[in-house]
């Protein structure tokens, strides 16, 4: 009898993985508007293809009906409720509502 079958690592998704840090990076640095649209556009079709995600969210959310960068103060708003927070898209209006974690993270 052999041993159990152990899955080998995906070096595609360490790749995309990659890729999508990067893309973040730039998401975060630039100040034009085109070019943090399209890295938005293209961390989503990565995350979609390979089935990587974003690691270390750090304040910018992605539309995911327009797929644009929603930049709070430039073309987003964002409203602190009690235990919630309402993110909303300036372009097309779909509301993001992130609420507490509760599984003690």
């Amino acid at each position: 009898m052999s041993g159990r079958f152990r899955r080998r690592p995906n070096p595609k998704k360490a790749l995309a993985t990659e890729a999508i840090q990067d893309l973040h990076h730039v998401l975060n640095e630039s100040n034009e508007q085109s070019l943090s649209d399209a890295s938005a556009r293209l961390i989503l079709r990565i995350g979609k293809k390979h089935g990587a995600r974003m690691k270390n969210y750090s304040g910018i959310a992605i539309c995911r009906s327009c797929k644009v960068a929603m930049v709070p103060g430039r073309n987003s708003t964002v409203r602190i409720r009690s235990k919630s927070i309402k993110y909303t898209c300036g372009i097309c209006g779909r509301t993001k509502t992130m609420g507490p974690s509760f599984r003690g993270r």
